[in-house]
């Protein structure tokens, strides 16, 4: 049973961080969340920043990919770049 059990555990790693990598940019990690919490956390996080200013969002859930770009389009900022890191991992720069 104790085999079991350890097949069935599973470790979730949810991360959100912000930090100010230099002076007006900013990196979103955003691992480990589905739906819409890596639109949610942009979002907030561009209300936060100055205008002018970069934000650069980490995440791993690709349907984001779309979701962020159209809130971030939709609130008048601007999509720089959006790349695939990793198989599982995507990057969008943002500028508001």
């Amino acid at each position: 049973m104790n085999s079991l059990k350890n097949c069935l555990e599973v470790d979730i790693l949810m991360t959100v961080e912000l930090v100010e990598v230099e002076p007006k940019r900013y990196v979103l990690k955003i691992l480990g969340l589905p739906c819409p919490y890596p639109v949610l956390y942009t979002v907030k996080t561009l209300d936060k920043i100055q205008h002018g200013e970069i934000l650069e969002v980490v995440f791993d859930n690709q349907p984001s990919c779309e979701t962020i770009r159209e809130a971030v389009v939709r609130r008048g900022s601007q999509v720089l770049n959006l790349e695939r890191l990793e198989e599982a991992l995507w990057k969008i720069t943002i500028k508001k």
